[in-house]
């Protein structure tokens, strides 16, 4: 305890680095000077105590004492004033002994004092301060040695070689030795404060990075004793009522996984968990420190990327069942089923024999209207889990796309006959199926190919299958494959291309067919497309579906209407009220385009009304689409004439008369041509013109191929008749040639 004081009373602040404040030392310095003084002046005064007849020098003594013990007191505050003072009390107090005592040891006394003045100056002051001391020293000297002159030669040399030996090594040589030492401990403490000023400049920054590394961190031992933590690291570990990490473990905060021992952190990686929050995932990264033996661990928080991979497992693990099964059904895709049923050829034997076929759901599109995709998803469900079970379990069976499914069965040489494999086939379809406790009626059309026959793959066979399935019928539902099918379908690719190009350019031309009153008098016109391709002329029925098919009727309506458009308006100019019928297939009404053309003709050209007729073809089956109706219905407002061609063949023949605002009524030639010899046809007609002439519509005849059919059909009361028995179709150029001359004539002799 004692100890402990007296060292911070006179080192003052030992612990401080030399030189890093001067005044330290120096403070320092006075103390223990100071100190000294008084121990020796209150020796003296307890020496004075015990010697009679000392009473004055008693006296001066206790002054002195009380004077150093003040100037110790005040060293702590005034440091350099007490220095001073010290000073000026050493000076004064020699050159009194030196000048007014007689006595030897007085005088040798002052003299030790005096010459001890620089050395003490050089501690409590500057090396100034100490010169201008020893330049105060040479009068002492000086003194002294005048003394030792006016003796006499013999004591001469002894006595001022000793004094001129003591004022040199006192008053020069300890005091330049003593500001040596201390400018050196000086320079030292410079270089120090310099070198301590970097070291805590790089810690400081070593501390920044580490605090700032971006990374959660940790500064351990071998042992896992925390040293150090970044905040980040404090953040991620630790709770907001535990924050203090150094001196903890890294057990106490983490928990590892999996098998990786008790010193898990020695470990390059390491996988753990927080033991406040087991669902936090945590991974360690070590850095060894191999001069300290220390490890820098960087955490990671790792729980949402393992959250980001098991979905990714989850993900791939969908996508593996994307790529290879139907999500709904469960079914091979087209891909998985090529490699299911390539897999079985390849495993079989070369006797392997089996048939491949496709099944598409006829009429799904309205029972996917009519019932929601929901109900229509259960139908396609159904449907795949009853074929699965009717069929072997040899059969391969897959979802190609939409409703088309896939199956390959080996058979015996006796299914190789069409009669018993569509006897097969018919029997593992399913004729209803209930959904939502409705019993709904299936219907089907099916394409088939045989392995070996028609092709050695599945995908081959598939293409054959789908081929096939092109050329089923309402009739004839089961299609079979044949090298002709193929080579017919190639003719129509290759005529579809030539087609496409003669509608580009424009090469399809109008011929006009005449319809006549019963009198024989060209009442009006039927425009008929007509194609000519390599001098051949293509039939109507062929490259029409061709067109349809390919999504080229509109512009094929486009081209042809504007043509008639023409030659109607140069009719107009002469006089020439004689209307055209345009046919339509429905697929131009549904084109946007081709109905705001027929909208806007009419809107420039108000005279169409009495001129244009449309005629729309009832046996195509997208005249049942509501669209058609209404854009019909707007036709029919704007002055158009509306003709039901075909009548009695097609989709709903009575239903039409309702939904289809329609001003003529055809009767088709399938009806005619029996006539005269059939009663029975004669009573369809018959009956025809009688609902027509209820609903106030006219009735155009075709078909007319002898005078008989001519004859009667006038007599039931058809208004207007068309066949070949009054003309052939003829160019439209024929009719306009000579400045429309035919056309002007408007009758047909017979």
């Amino acid at each position: 305890m004692l100890i402990n004081f007296l060292k911070n009373y006179f080192l003052v602040s030992s612990d401080q680095p030399l030189g890093r404040e001067e005044k330290t030392f120096q403070q320092s310095a006075l103390r223990i000077l100071l100190a000294l003084t008084v121990c020796i002046f209150f020796i003296s005064e307890i020496h004075s105590l015990f010697i009679p007849g000392e009473l004055s020098f008693l006296s001066i003594n206790s002054v002195y004492l009380c004077l150093l013990i003040g100037l110790l007191y005040f060293s702590k505050k005034y440091a350099k004033v007490t220095a001073v003072l010290f000073l000026l009390t050493l000076v004064t107090t020699s050159f009194l002994l030196l000048t007014l005592s007689d006595e030897f040891h007085a005088e040798k006394y002052a003299l030790v004092s005096l010459y001890s003045l620089p050395l003490i100056t050089r501690l409590l002051f500057s090396f100034r301060a100490c010169l201008v001391a020893m330049a105060i020293n040479v009068y002492p000297f000086f003194l002294m040695t005048s003394d030792s002159l006016n003796v006499g030669q013999s004591d001469l040399a002894p006595s001022f070689y000793f004094q001129l030996l003591t004022f040199v090594t006192l008053n020069i040589g300890l005091p330049l030795a003593v500001s040596r030492i201390i400018q050196t401990l000086e320079s030292n403490a410079s270089h120090m404060k310099v070198l301590y000023r970097k070291l805590n400049d790089n810690y400081a920054m070593y501390e920044e990075f580490f605090e700032n590394t971006g990374t959660p961190s940790l500064l351990c031992d071998q042992r896992g004793k925390i040293l150090k933590a970044n905040q980040l690291a404090r953040d991620l570990i630790s709770d907001s009522k535990r924050k203090y990490l150094p001196d903890s473990t890294i057990t106490d905060w983490l928990s590892p996984l999996g098998d990786t021992g008790r010193f898990f952190w020695q470990s390059n990686v390491a996988e753990c968990t927080l033991k406040q929050k087991t669902n936090i995932h945590i991974e360690i990264r070590r850095a060894a420190l191999t001069q300290h033996g220390h490890y820098v661990l960087h955490l990671q928080n790792t729980t949402q990327l393992r959250a980001i991979q098991q979905e990714l497992e989850s993900t791939q693990q969908t996508n593996s069942r994307l790529a290879h099964f139907d999500l709904l059904t469960l079914l091979p895709n087209h891909r998985h089923f090529c490699h299911q049923v390539n897999q079985r050829i390849d495993e079989q034997d070369s006797h392997l024999t089996g048939a491949m076929f496709i099944i598409r759901i006829s009429h799904f599109k309205l029972l996917n209207k009519q019932y929601g995709k929901d109900s229509a998803n259960k139908v396609i469900l159904n449907f795949s889990k009853m074929l699965q079970k009717r069929l072997s379990e040899q059969a391969i069976i897959g979802r190609l796309r939409g409703v088309k499914f896939s199956c390959f069965v080996p058979l015996g040489q006796t299914y190789l006959i069409q009669k018993k494999l569509s006897t097969l086939i018919h029997s593992i379809l399913p004729s209803q199926i209930t959904v939502d406790g409705s019993r709904l009626n299936m219907d089907y059309h099916v394409g088939i190919a045989y392995y070996h026959t028609d092709g050695k793959t599945a995908e081959e066979l598939l293409e054959h299958c789908e081929m096939a399935l092109e050329y089923s019928t309402s009739i004839d539902r089961f299609s079979y494959y044949n090298h002709n099918l193929e080579n017919k379908l190639i003719e129509e690719h290759k005529l579809g291309l030539k087609l496409s190009t003669a509608i580009k350019n424009k090469e399809i031309s109008i011929w006009l067919q005449p319809q006549v009153t019963p009198n024989g008098q060209i009442c009006s016109f039927e425009a008929l497309a007509r194609w000519q391709s390599n001098g051949k002329f293509i039939p109507p029925t062929s490259f029409i579906k061709i067109a349809e098919d390919l999504g080229l009727l509109p512009l094929l309506a486009e081209n042809l209407v504007r043509e008639l458009v023409v030659t109607l308006s140069q009719w107009q100019k002469e006089h020439i009220h004689t209307p055209i019928a345009f046919n339509l297939a429905g697929q131009e009404l549904m084109n946007d385009g081709f109905f705001a053309l027929l909208m806007t003709l009419i809107a420039d050209n108000p005279w169409l009304t009495n001129m244009l007729e449309l005629e729309i073809t009832e046996t195509s089956s997208v005249m049942t689409h509501p669209l058609i109706h209404k854009r019909l219905r707007s036709l029919s407002q704007y002055g158009y004439s509306i003709a039901i061609d075909d009548f009695g063949t097609g989709q709903a023949s009575l239903g039409q008369l309702v939904d289809i605002p329609a001003d003529i009524l055809k009767i088709d030639r399938r009806f005619i041509s029996p006539l005269p010899g059939d009663q029975r046809h004669i009573d369809i007609v018959k009956s025809t013109i009688q609902l027509a002439e209820s609903l106030n519509m006219k009735v155009i005849a075709e078909g007319i191929e002898t005078k008989e059919q001519a004859n009667l059909l006038a007599a039931l009361g058809c208004h207007t008749l068309q066949g070949y028995y009054f003309a052939k179709p003829s160019p439209l150029s024929d009719w306009t040639a000579k400045d429309n001359a035919k056309a002007k004539e408007l009758r047909m002799v017979y």
